[in-house]
């Protein structure tokens, strides 16, 4: 299944008063990390839904958080394609700081298009990108 892994440092306005990681912050690196992931396996995301019309919102989305992330923390964070269904992919992502998991999550998302009356509506997923997808 498809892969990608970015890497990034924690800034200071993605802390709390804590100091640590405030945990909405997870969610926006998945939503960015998925875009990643797309766009390394030659599916920019901008291209599909100009030029295509699709669009992949979340349905279902979780995280188990293992151990805090800091300011000026060095990140890593693995996505990976763990399933593609007929209208519905599921990707999961790890976030490391060294080789210590900081937190794991999953996203499910649907694959859908604008209908003739603007509606979004859940189509399946193009053999492709499907295929892209699996590689």
């Amino acid at each position: 299944m498809a892969k990608n892994v970015m890497e990034f440092t924690i800034e200071w306005g993605e802390t709390d008063a804590a100091g640590i990681v405030f945990h909405p912050n997870y969610f926006r690196w998945f939503d960015l990390a998925t875009h990643a992931l797309f766009k390394a396996i030659g599916l920019p995301i901008a291209e599909l839904t100009t030029q295509y019309g699709f669009a992949h919102p979340i349905v279902d989305v979780g995280c188990r958080f293992s151990s805090p992330l800091c300011y000026d923390d060095a990140v890593r964070l693995e996505t990976t394609v763990v399933e593609v269904r007929g209208r519905t992919f599921r990707l999961e992502h790890k976030v490391f700081k060294g080789e210590i998991l900081s937190a794991s999550g999953y996203e499910l998302r649907a694959w859908v298009k604008k209908d003739t009356e603007g509606k979004i509506k859940a189509v399946s997923i193009p053999p492709g990108i499907a295929e892209k997808l699996k590689a």
